[in-house]
C-alpha cells in the first residue's frame, strides 16, 4: 500500500505547527486528501466567495451531484443578495447572468424569481426574504446548513476529518531516523552535528574529527585551565564548565581534543551510552609544521564528572530519541600517564504518564491565555487573553483544601464582583497604524504584592485594576509606543518598570502620574523586567535576546550580554520572545528563549548553564522555575512539559499531553490545543498552571514515579 497520502497529511501537520498556512491549503487543494472544513467555513463567513469556490472546486465541481450543486448554489445566491443589499445592481446583475445561470435548467421558477429580485427595491419585500437578517448572521445560517451538506456529500466523505496524529509526528520520524543513521556510523561522534536532511547522517572518521572540530567551533573538549591543574593534589572536583562552552588552549603550541575509539586499545574504553563507546582521554596535541603530521602524547587526566543531556523518551514510541548528548569537562594534562575517568551515573528522562488536574470553569468567551500568574498567596490565579479578558479564579477553604491554596483536588470559582463587571483593556482597532506597527498585540500582565492591585495592557492603554470590584482605576499612555512588559517596583506599590516597543524603559509613579526615570540602552522592544531588592538591581531583556543589569538606585546601565545562539537555531526575531526570572535568592535568573534556557549570574551576567533544544525537535513556548528553585517547568510547542533540574539543566521528566488535558483537548489532530504560558505555584513545588490556545487555564499536579531517584532531585515531592 503506498504511504504517499500519509506523508502529505505529516506534511499538513507539519505546516499547522509552523503557521504556514497557505502552504497547507495549496497543498490540501493539489492532493485532494483533505477538505479542511473549518477554513472554508471562515472563508464563507468573511465573504471570500471567489476564494471559497476555488478551495471547493480542487475536490468537487457544481455537477458531480446534488450535494455539490447545493453547495455551490448556496455560496452564488448569497453573493448575489449581498450584492443587492448593497444596491449594486450592475454587480448583482453579473452574479445572476455569469453565476446562476447554470442553475436554471434544474430550477427554471427559481431563477425567475432571483431576476425579479433586480426589479424590486427592496428583496426583501419578497415573501420568501422577510426575514432576511444581517449579513453576518445570515452568513452563520449559511455555514451551518452547508456543514450538513457537505460532510453528507459523498465526493468528500472521510476528507473532513483529519486522522488522529500526535504532534510533531514527521519531527518525531526525522529524529528516529537520524538516531537509526547515528547507531550505525563507523565511528559515533560523541556531539553529532547535523546539516541536512538531504543526505544520510555520517559521522567524520578519525582523520576528519579534528578538522570538523575546528570548523564547528561546537565540539565539547576535555581540557582544564592551568587554575585548575593542582585539583588532583587538593583532592578537589574541578568545576564542570557549561554544555556548548568551548576551551581555548592553554597555549598556543598545544590544544586538546576528544579521539575516537580506534585510537585507543579497548580497555581504555570506559562506558557505553546509548550504544555508544566513550573514550576518558585526554590527549595533548602539539603541531609539527616541518613533518605536516601532529604528534600526539597521552597525559594523565584528574578524575572530573561528566555533564550530560540525555535524550527525553519519545511518548508516542518506546523508543528513544536521539537529542544529541553533549559531554563538556575540562582537566589538565599534568603527566604521561592515561588515566580511566570516572563515569557518573546516566539517568534517562522519565515519562511522567499521570498527572492530577483541573481544567478551570469559565463562562466568558476568551481567545489565547498570553499571561498567567499565580497570586501571591496561592489562592487564585488570573490570566490575561490575547482580546484583552482578565480571568481571576479563587480556591474556597473547605475540608478537602483546608489552607484554601490552589490544589487539584478542588474546583475553584471564577471570579467576579456583584456587579458583574470584567476587566477588559483596550487592544488596537484592526488595521490601526499600531496594528501595522506590530507584528502581534502585546499583552503584558502583573499583579502587586498584597494580590490588591491588577496592572495590564493589551496593546492599548496601561490599565490599574482594583482585583476586588473590578473597577479601573486608572489608565495612562496611549500608544504609540505600546507597553510590552511591566512590573511592579516591590518596595512602593505604586512605582512600575514599563517596557517599551520602542526599546525603552520607563520608572512610572502610576498615583501620581510622574516619570521617574526613562532608561535607553536597547535596540529592540523590551520583553522581559525583574526587580531584585536584594541586590538593588533591575534586570531587563529584549526582543533581540540582549540582557541589561541596571542599578534601580542610580538607574544607570550596569552590565550587558547576549545570548549565544546557534545559527541553525535563529529564527523572526519580532516571533521569538525573551523573558526571564530571577530564582529564590536572586543571585541568578533564568532566561528563556524558544531555542534554550540559560541560567546567569545576576550582578556579573555570566552564563554559568545553558540547555539548547536539538535540531529538527519543537521548540520552546514558555518556561518558569519552581517555587523553590530546583526545578524548571518548561512547556513545549508540541505540548510535551519536560522538567529540568535548575542543578544542571539536564531534562529529568517529560509530561505528555495526554497527562494533563481531557480527551476534547488531547493533540490528535490539526489545530489542537497548545500550552502558551507557564506559571508556577508560589509555595507548592509540584504544581504548575498552564494557560492554553484555545482560552481555556489548567492547574496540574505531576504524579512523578517515586521509585525513580535522580541526582539533584529529591526523591519525592
Amino acid at each position: 500500500m503506498s504511504l504517499s497520502k500519509d506523508l502529505v497529511l505529516l506534511m499538513l501537520q507539519f505546516c499547522a505547527e509552523e503557521n504556514l498556512k497557505r502552504t497547507a491549503h495549496m497543498l490540501e487543494q493539489e492532493t485532494g486528501y483533505f477538505f479542511d472544513l473549518e477554513y472554508f467555513e471562515e472563508l464563507i463567513l468573511h465573504g471570500n466567495w471567489e476564494e471559497a469556490e476555488e478551495y471547493l472546486s480542487s475536490f468537487t465541481l457544481v455537477e458531480d451531484n446534488k450535494y455539490s450543486t447545493k453547495i455551490y448554489f448556496e455560496i452564488r445566491k448569497q453573493k448575489f443578495l449581498e450584492a443587492l443589499d448593497k444596491r449594486e445592481s450592475a454587480a448583482a446583475l453579473d452574479i445572476l447572468v455569469k453565476d446562476l445561470k447554470v442553475f436554471e435548467q434544474s430550477n427554471k421558477e427559481l431563477y425567475k424569481e432571483m431576476t425579479q429580485l433586480l426589479t424590486m427595491p427592496n428583496f426583501r419585500e419578497h415573501s420568501e426574504l422577510t426575514s432576511y437578517g444581517d449579513t453576518l448572521t445570515v452568513r452563520r445560517s449559511i455555514i451551518n446548513e452547508m456543514r450538513a451538506v457537505i460532510q453528507a456529500n459523498p465526493i468528500l466523505h472521510g476528507k473532513t476529518n483529519f486522522p488522529p496524529i500526535n504532534k510533531s509526528r514527521l519531527r518525531r520520524l526525522i529524529n528516529q531516523s537520524l538516531n537509526w543513521q547515528h547507531k550505525h556510523c563507523a565511528h559515533p561522534h560523541p556531539q553529532p552535528h547535523i546539516d541536512t536532511l538531504f543526505t544520510d547522517h555520517k559521522c567524520p572518521g578519525p582523520d576528519n574529527i579534528m578538522q570538523q572540530n575546528q570548523l564547528e567551533n561546537e565540539i565539547s573538549l576535555v581540557t582544564m585551565s592551568t587554575e585548575l591543574s593542582a585539583s588532583p593534589l587538593t583532592g578537589t572536583t574541578p568545576a564542570v564548565k557549561p554544555l556548548n562552552e568551548v576551551m581555548s588552549p592553554t597555549d598556543s603550541s598545544s590544544t586538546c581534543r576528544q579521539d575516537s575509539a580506534n585510537d585507543v586499545d579497548k580497555d581504555e574504553i570506559l562506558a557505553t551510552i546509548e550504544g555508544r563507546e566513550l573514550l576518558q582521554t585526554s590527549p595533548c596535541v602539539s603541531g609539527d609544521s616541518s613533518s605536516g603530521y601532529l604528534t600526539e602524547s597521552f597525559r594523565k587526566m584528574p578524575v572530573l564528572p561528566l555533564q550530560t543531556v540525555v535524550p527525553a523518551r519519545n511518548a508516542a514510541s518506546e523508543e528513544s530519541l536521539v537529542m544529541w548528548q553533549n559531554i563538556s569537562a575540562r582537566g589538565a594534562c599534568p603527566n604521561n600517564e592515561l588515566t580511566k575517568m570516572e563515569m557518573p551515573q546516566i539517568s534517562k528522562v522519565v515519562e511522567v504518564s499521570r498527572c492530577e488536574y483541573v481544567i478551570l470553569p469559565s463562562l466568558v468567551q476568551t481567545n489565547t491565555i498570553r499571561r498567567l500568574l499565580y497570586s501571591h498567596s496561592g489562592n487564585g490565579v488570573v490570566a490575561l487573553a490575547e482580546d484583552g479578558t482578565h480571568l481571576l479564579w479563587k480556591w474556597e477553604k473547605n475540608d478537602d483544601n483546608i489552607n484554601g491554596e490552589a490544589s487539584t483536588k478542588s474546583t475553584p470559582a471564577l471570579y467576579q464582583p456583584k456587579r458583574g463587571l470584567l476587566m477588559i483593556n483596550d487592544t488596537p482597532p484592526r488595521n490601526s497604524s499600531l496594528d501595522d506597527q506590530l507584528l502581534f498585540v502585546p499583552s503584558t500582565l502583573t499583579l502587586s504584592k498584597n494580590d490588591a492591585y491588577v496592572i495590564s495592557s493589551s496593546g492599548a492603554v496601561i490599565s490599574l485594576y482594583n482585583a476586588i470590584s473590578f473597577k479601573e482605576l486608572r489608565s495612562v499612555m496611549r500608544p504609540p509606543p505600546a507597553a510590552t512588559c511591566i512590573v511592579f517596583y516591590p518596595p512602593d506599590n505604586n512605582v512600575i518598570a514599563i517596557g517599551r516597543h520602542d526599546a525603552s524603559i520607563l520608572i512610572f509613579n502610576i498615583r501620581t502620574d510622574e516619570l521617574i526615570s526613562k532608561l535607553k540602552g536597547h535596540s529592540k522592544r523590551v520583553t522581559g523586567l525583574a526587580f531584585s531588592t536584594t541586590l538593588n538591581v533591575l534586570v531587563s531583556c529584549a526582543v533581540d535576546t540582549e540582557i541589561i543589569v541596571w542599578d534601580s538606585r542610580t538607574w544607570e546601565k550596569k552590565k550587558s550580554t547576549v545570548l549565544q545562539i546557534s545559527g541553525g537555531l535563529l529564527g523572526s526575531a519580532e516571533l521569538s520572545e525573551t523573558s526571564i526570572e530571577l530564582d529564590k535568592d536572586h543571585n541568578h535568573f533564568l532566561a528563556v528563549h524558544d531555542t534554550q534556557l540559560a541560567i546567569y549570574e545576576t550582578l556579573t551576567l555570566r552564563r554559568v548553564k545553558q540547555w539548547t533544544i536539538a535540531n529538527f525537535c519543537t521548540r520552546i513556548s514558555h518556561a518558569t522555575y519552581s517555587c523553590d528553585s530546583e526545578m524548571i517547568y518548561a512547556a513545549m510547542r508540541d505540548g510535551i512539559i519536560l522538567v529540568l533540574d535548575a542543578s544542571d539543566l539536564s531534562p529529568r521528566y517529560e509530561i505528555d499531553p495526554s497527562a494533563y488535558l481531557p480527551p476534547r483537548l488531547r493533540p490528535c489532530y490539526v489545530g489542537v490545543v497548545d500550552p502558551v504560558v507557564i506559571a508556577a505555584h508560589p509555595k507548592k513545588k509540584n504544581q504548575f498552571a498552564l494557560g492554553l490556545s484555545n482560552g481555556e487555564v489548567v492547574v496540574v499536579e505531576p504524579v512523578f514515579p517515586t521509585q525513580v531517584k535522580l541526582a539533584g532531585l529529591p526523591s519525592s515531592l
